[in-house]
């Protein structure tokens, strides 16, 4: 069933969705064929060597996501104007092209895939999963790869090739968009915790395997095609994919020593103590505290002689950044249990000074102006703060080789705050703050210089509420309280900097991030709740 409904997916680009008033915008079919076979090809050399758990439990993420898009090209027969598919067909005029044969054979291929995924999880024996597969790794690609499937897949400047992510979208594929979205992260967790080493090699490959379906077909849009231009999105998932399948290579190897033990005796690297990687990590922490405070209060710009100095909003917001990292670093030299919470809230640093860089980056455009020594300083904090980031991420693995890694199963409640927190978080970062009639914003889907340092925020929260479910309760409840500082210095944006433009007035961003901060606080509280 797999292997006809994938040849059905991959022969309608052949035939055509609509008539030929509307030809695709390039030739697309070779790389859809390719990528529609991928999938169950794997399945097949799974099944063909003997492994049927494995090939089974590829079959599962294709399955999932042929339910979405499904929807998403229902709409092909529906209204295919509203449909912004280049691959498929170009409208030249706003005259609705006729669905023909193709659609048909899309969505009967997406129920065939939707069946065979379905027959492919029955019969499965339990067994016992070994306890050194690693959990983080997965969750996080599978929120990378969730974010990315939520942003629009390409840019463009067409007004018959309209650029929209899911919520941009008719109802069709808004609720087809959504389903792929959440399947992302949902289907990398589930495959990570299988029951089994063969299934959870399966599930990851074959959930790499479908990703590549949804990040390269836009990339390679944007490259042939006039008029539309690369997005963040699909590298996001491209990376995500790359994350998903590069760990199963050592899947043997792993069977036989943990990871990151064989990781450090193979670069013969000796880590320091526990508690010298908290005072390195704490010590950078200052450092990046003192750099964007520096920043704050120095020149961002050089203007020529005579010329007034603007009044630098943008980098207000180093100064919260500054006062919260500095505490925590401070924090963290007394206390071990602050590590948690420090190494989440040194994304407030990348935050408050995508936007600082952002700016800078605008006025220096106009050759008459230059970058100031503020530019520097914040620029040098962002490298001290993921420096600090990673040493402190070093010392949790340290900790966790020493006491283990046992945690209490996650209540539901816990479960439900903890997502509706990170729900909140992508429209937190993702909406504007700030809405002004002569105001862009900066959104964490963009690609402009501000939107990395929202990016990095948005992945760092979204990944904090997720391992939060699986970590030892105080280290938990750490995690969340240092999302919660972030999402609350995102909501500090508005008062810090609104008087930037006339008329400004909250957005819905605001309202978010306020409303992110009081659900990762719950989260916190029932995270240690008894």
């Amino acid at each position: 069933m797999a292997v006809l409904g994938s040849l059905l997916t991959a022969v309608a680009p052949t035939v055509g969705v609509v008539d030929a008033s509307a030809p695709p915008a390039f030739t697309a079919w070779p790389l859809l064929a390719l990528l529609a076979l991928l999938p169950t090809a794997l399945a097949a050399i799974f099944l063909v060597r003997g492994q049927e758990l494995t090939a089974a439990a590829a079959l599962v993420a294709p399955a999932v996501f042929a339910a979405g898009r499904l929807l998403n090209d229902l709409q092909l027969a529906v209204d295919p104007v509203d449909a912004s598919r280049p691959e498929l067909f170009r409208p030249t005029t706003l005259d609705a092209p006729t669905p023909t044969a193709g659609v048909w054979l899309l969505i009967a291929g997406h129920v065939l895939l939707i069946a065979a995924g379905a027959l492919a999880t029955l019969g499965q024996e339990p067994d016992v999963r070994s306890e050194r597969a690693s959990f983080v790794l997965p969750a996080t690609a599978g929120i990378v790869a969730g974010i990315g499937l939520f942003t629009a897949p390409f840019t463009s400047t067409d007004a018959l090739i309209p650029a929209r992510g899911p919520f941009e979208s008719p109802t069709l594929p808004m609720v087809g968009g959504l389903v792929i979205t959440l399947a992302a992260p949902a289907l990398a967790v589930l495959a990570a915790s299988a029951t089994t080493n063969e299934a959870r090699k399966g599930g990851l490959l074959g959930l790499a395997a479908v990703l590549l379906t949804f990040a390269l077909p836009p990339i390679a849009t944007a490259l042939t095609v006039d008029r539309v231009g690369l997005a963040v999105g699909p590298f996001l998932v491209l990376a995500a994919a790359v994350a998903l399948a590069w760990p199963q290579r050592a899947a043997k190897a792993g069977e036989e020593k943990d990871s990151e033990e064989r990781g450090l005796e193979r670069s013969g690297v000796e880590l320091p103590g526990l508690r010298r990687l908290h005072v390195i990590a704490a010590t950078l922490g200052l450092i990046a505290a003192a750099a964007a405070a520096a920043g704050a209060s120095t020149d961002q710009l050089v203007l020529p002689a005579g010329l007034p100095a603007p009044t630098d909003y943008a980098a207000r917001l180093l100064w919260p950044a500054a006062i919260v990292t500095a505490a925590l670093a401070a924090a963290l030299l007394a206390k071990a249990a602050v590590r948690p919470a420090f190494t989440v809230a040194t994304a407030v640093i990348p935050l408050a000074a995508g936007g600082a860089l952002d700016a800078v980056f605008a006025a220096t455009r106009v050759a008459a102006i230059q970058p100031g020594p503020g530019v520097w300083f914040t620029a040098g904090s962002v490298v001290a703060a993921a420096a600090a980031a990673v040493t402190a991420a070093l010392a949790g693995a340290v900790e966790r080789d020493e006491v283990g890694t046992a945690g209490t199963q996650p209540p539901l409640p816990l479960v439900g705050a903890a997502l509706i927190a990170a729900l909140l978080a992508f429209g937190a970062f993702g909406l504007p703050v700030i809405q002004a009639p002569d105001l862009v914003p900066i959104g964490a889907f963009g690609l402009r210089v501000g939107s990395s340092g929202l990016l990095v925020a948005l992945v760092t929260v979204v990944a904090a509420a997720v391992i939060a479910l699986k970590a030892r309760p105080g280290r938990g409840a750490a995690l969340l309280l240092g999302a919660a500082l972030v999402t609350a210095v995102r909501a500090l944006e508005y008062p810090l900097t609104a008087a930037r433009a006339a008329e400004s007035a909250p957005g819905p961003g605001l309202w978010l991030a306020a409303a992110a901060t009081a659900a990762f606080l719950v989260s916190a509280a029932l995270r240690t709740a008894r």
